[in-house]
């Protein structure tokens, strides 16, 4: 079978041929129609112990019986960016028949990054307020339509692309903050949002420098008193992988720092919430913008930059 082949780590996958996977007792097998290039993606095909390997953390396709799934957790070797894959027979999610294999195969990674964290990490309730912090990538763009399905009071998003800030507010935003700014210019545009409404929730998918000058601002005296506690949820690490913390931070806040990602969170609890991901997007509730791409060209597209706030899927 043809598939995304990847030989050295670090290198892009090569489109070629590849054994056709063995099944075991426990897996199925599956007709792979699209699989999402996504961070999880490259770090399970860089991080194999051993190579060649498929590429391709999770995807969407048919079963022996017709039956279209989303699903996950190949066994290595193999991956879901080939023709066919198999996973654990326990892994397998239904589809809607109204959501599309490219919606499918893109929407799960990037919506349910926001609404574990919220869920289940923050504890969200009807009325929450939530800062997004990094919300002009795809997962962030998403989280403001989840926060908004949910229930949130307010939702302020803040990124640094200039022309997506300015299309947040159709999808849920009321208001916007440039990171593009001094980080004065930036603590006080924090304070000021914080002065309409303090934020009880904080999605973060920047880290670094960002949530640095973030949680500093949150030691302000306008701060005091807002909330007796804000809940800031790590959920990614684009802008860096550490942070310095000033232990005022704890003491002059309520601020409470958790992260969400896998190992964070039940798995029996993430399966459970793929359903109603699923629903909302029958209804077109949940939009994103997708760009496919065959899979043939997986060598170039694996390493171009990303259009802002868009996600590649491979069509095998």
């Amino acid at each position: 079978m043809k598939a995304a082949v990847l030989h050295t780590p670090g290198n892009p996958p090569r489109f070629e041929e590849f054994p056709e996977p063995t099944r075991r007792q426990d897996e199925v097998l599956v007709q792979v129609k699209a699989a999402a290039l996504t961070n999880l993606s490259k770090m399970r095909a860089n991080s194999a112990p051993r190579f060649p390997v498929v590429c391709g953390a999770n995807g969407v396709g048919l079963l022996e019986d017709g039956t279209r799934v989303y699903c996950g957790g190949c066994r290595l070797p193999y991956g879901m960016m080939a023709e066919r894959a198999v996973v654990p027979r326990s892994g397998c999610i239904p589809v809607p028949d109204e959501v599309d294999d490219l919606t499918a195969a893109a929407l799960p990674n990037a919506a349910m990054a926001s609404w574990l964290a919220l869920v289940f990490r923050a504890q969200f309730q009807p009325g929450d307020s939530v800062f997004i912090l990094g919300a002009t990538g795809v997962s962030g763009k998403l989280a403001i339509q989840v926060a908004r399905h949910l229930g949130a009071r307010r939702v302020v998003a803040a990124g640094r692309n200039e022309v997506i800030l300015s299309t947040l507010a159709d999808l849920g935003a009321d208001a916007v903050i440039s990171l593009n700014q001094s980080d004065q210019a930036l603590t006080e545009a924090f304070v000021s949002e914080a002065d309409h409404h303090s934020f009880d929730i904080i999605l973060d998918f920047l880290w670094g420098h960002p949530a640095e000058v973030l949680m500093r601002a949150l030691t302000r005296p306008e701060f005091q008193g807002k909330a007796s506690r804000i809940r800031f949820v790590s959920i990614g690490e684009m802008a860096g992988s550490t942070v310095s913390v000033p232990a005022a931070v704890l003491r002059s806040s309520g601020v409470e720092i958790s992260g969400s990602g896998e190992g964070s969170i039940a798995r029996q609890a993430i399966f459970e919430t793929f359903p109603q991901m699923f629903a909302l997007a029958a209804q077109g509730k949940l939009r994103m913008d997708i760009d496919p791409v065959p899979l043939a060209e997986v060598e170039n597209a694996w390493q171009r930059q990303d259009t802002p706030g868009r996600r590649l899927v491979f069509l095998p």
